[in-house]
């Protein structure tokens, strides 16, 4: 793999996650927010709705880099 291509790739994951965190973050707000009116709380599963959100988009970000790092790796030793 070249280092053009990496660097476009890196920059692709790059520029996902923050649509993908946008998206796990909302949902998770969304999740919590329902059951906090579900069971009359405060604002308790909104934020940890949105915290696992968060820690699911950065362990998304951080699979994809590895998978991409030994797709590097591979083709280097080639």
């Amino acid at each position: 793999m070249t280092d053009k291509k990496f660097l476009i790739k890196l920059f692709a994951i790059a520029t996902s996650f923050i649509y993908e965190a946008i998206a796990a973050i909302a949902l998770g707000y969304l999740i919590g927010l329902g059951l906090d009116r579900l069971f009359k709380l405060d604002t308790i599963f909104t934020i940890i709705f949105m915290i696992i959100g968060a820690l699911a988009a950065v362990r998304n970000v951080m699979v994809r880099a590895y998978k991409l790092g030994a797709e590097k790796d591979d083709s280097n030793k080639n």
